[in-house]
């Protein structure tokens, strides 16, 4: 791994400007040791790259990848139980009851009582929930090809294996 020890040449220095066009103070290539070499802050930035674009992509400040995720899993699986879902996502229950609410009054989802469990609500997108989620689904490929075009078939197939080995 090469550190930088030398002041960098000032052809490679990058001037940036404020929001009124002033110049500030050029930026210059920081010495990053050992980030290169770690899985969480390589994972960060590619996580950074994927949320930025998202954001771009989407738009909506009220859709995130959790929301969407959340969307796909009730769609597939009409009255799926809050306590699934969270198993599924790995969040915790009161986050994903915010989420549930936010979705309720988007007008979005319903929760049903279950009919075989008065303790359960049963959770199903409505009519407009499924008509924004077809939406959401063609901007989420769009979004998603930008980054998968970079890898092969097998590399991607490779690359999906040894991310789930981590969410063990």
């Amino acid at each position: 791994m090469s550190r930088r020890t030398s002041a960098p040449e000032p052809h490679k220095l990058r001037v940036r400007q404020t929001r009124n066009g002033e110049d500030r103070a050029p930026l210059r290539p920081l010495d990053v040791g050992i980030l290169p070499n770690l899985l969480g802050y390589n994972v960060r930035r590619a996580h950074m790259a994927l949320w930025r674009d998202f954001n771009r992509t989407v738009g909506a400040a009220h859709i995130r990848p959790g929301i969407f995720s959340m969307m796909v899993l009730i769609d597939a699986n009409p009255g799926v139980a809050q306590i699934e879902l969270a198993s599924q996502l790995a969040i915790d229950k009161a986050t994903l009851v915010g989420l549930i609410r936010q979705l309720q009054r988007l007008g979005w989802l319903e929760r049903r009582s279950s009919s075989t469990d008065r303790r359960r609500q049963d959770l199903f997108l409505t009519t407009l929930g499924r008509q924004q989620l077809v939406i959401l689904k063609r901007v989420m490929i769009e979004h998603e090809r930008r980054f998968l075009n970079v890898f092969t078939r097998k590399e991607l197939t490779e690359f999906f294996e040894y991310l789930r080995r981590i969410q063990i």
